[in-house]
Order: C-alpha cells, then structure tokens, then sequence
C-alpha cells in the first residue's frame, strides 16, 4: 500500500530520499526554498512547493500532519531543521526523519521530538572503510547498530560446495539470502546450489560474525 511521505529539503540527500520513494511507488511531496533545486523531481513528485516551512501558513497549507512520514531533509541551516522539526511535532505529525550533520545537532533534533536521525556523511564514512577494510565487499548495508547485509565475491574456499555441505548458517551464524551469478539473482533452493566461480552471496547477520566469517575465509 503506497504511503504519503513529504520531503523538506530538495539537496542532494532530499533527492535521493525523493527519487528512491518514488522508485517504491509511494507518494511524495517535495518542498524547498529555490525554485532551482526542484525543477529536476517533478517527475517524480505529486507536487513541489516553492517555499520555507519555517512559516506557519505554509505548514498549514501542506496540512503536514496527514502525511505518514516527513523527512527534514535540511543540512546547511542546521537553526531551520531545528525550528522545522519543533513545529512538526507540535503539529502531531506521525513520523519525523531528520538529517544531521553533526551530532550536537542531531541530539538537539532527538530532545525535540524527532523519530530517527540520520548522520549521511559519517555514515557513508563508516560503509566506505567496512568496504575496503573487508576484502571482496561489494556492497555494505547497516540495517541497525549490530545488523548489516553485505554483498560479497563468493570465496575462493568455497567454490564447488553447496551451503547445506557447509553447514553455512550454523558454521558461521549468518545468512545467506541469495546468490548472484551472472548478474542474476538465485533465491530458491539456495542450499543446494554449488558455488561457481564469479559467484556473489548476500549475506545478512550481526556485523561481527560477518567480520569474523571474511577474516576467517578471505
């Protein structure tokens, strides 16, 4: 069921949150102050509004507390995601996101009432030295503070077994959820399968058990 999101904020971080809701197909609004960083996402928006949320008829006239989520998607002023972020929730809004930069303001957003902080720069940071820390990785995911799903080259060790010969999620207490070969992805009877070279496995556990299975087969 497509929710309604609203977006505040159309920098680089708001338009991806945008093109990637849309992608979902869900609902989206976007509102920004320039007229410039909008034009781009009107294809991928309801509507955009031209305008600083910051004023109290605008607020009203998004009628912002029907929407099932708004990101506060403002990280140049962090004063304007402060006072965006007061107003949202005296407005009830269901769900606030905000984007901090750094986390003096993200604890200030969290005192007043934001649901979920997001530190884009240090977290892009700390995906990015996982990535090159563990060798093979092509793609890392934090799902939460101990939770990551990784896209990884299948093991020289393991080419020519099966998980089930492996005895994988015990061995190793993480999952496989699927392999990829030859860009396909193989989501059945995935136990059985018998690891080719070129091979790739999404792997989905707690982040050190994914750390001690790559250190432990390379």
């Amino acid at each position: 069921m497509a929710k309604q999101f609203l977006v505040i904020g159309a920098g680089r971080f708001g338009r991806g949150i945008v093109k990637e809701l849309d992608r979902l197909g869900h609902e989206v609004v976007v509102c920004d102050k320039e007229k410039s960083n909008l034009e781009e996402l009107e294809e991928y928006t309801e509507y955009a509004v031209i305008g600083d949320l910051r004023e109290e008829a605008l607020l009203e006239d998004l009628n912002v507390n029907h929407f099932d989520v708004v990101f506060v998607a403002i990280g140049s002023d962090p004063l304007a995601s402060i006072l965006i972020t007061r107003r949202l929730k005296e407005r009830n809004v269901t769900r606030i996101v905000c984007k901090a930069n750094n986390r003096e303001v993200g604890g200030i957003l969290e005192s007043i009432g934001a649901d979920l902080v997001i530190y884009p720069e240090e977290e892009a940071g700390h995906k990015a030295a996982r990535r090159e820390a563990m060798n093979g990785i092509i793609e890392y995911i934090e799902i939460t503070k101990k939770i990551a799903a990784v896209e990884t080259v299948i093991p020289e060790i393991l080419i020519g077994k099966t998980l089930r010969e492996i005895g994988f999620s015990v061995k190793y207490e993480i999952t496989v959820v699927l392999i990829i070969r030859n860009g396909e992805p193989i989501v059945t009877n995935i136990g059985d399968v018998r690891f080719e070279s070129g091979d790739y496995i999404f792997i989905v556990g707690e982040k050190t058990k994914i750390e001690h299975f790559k250190k432990k087969v390379g």
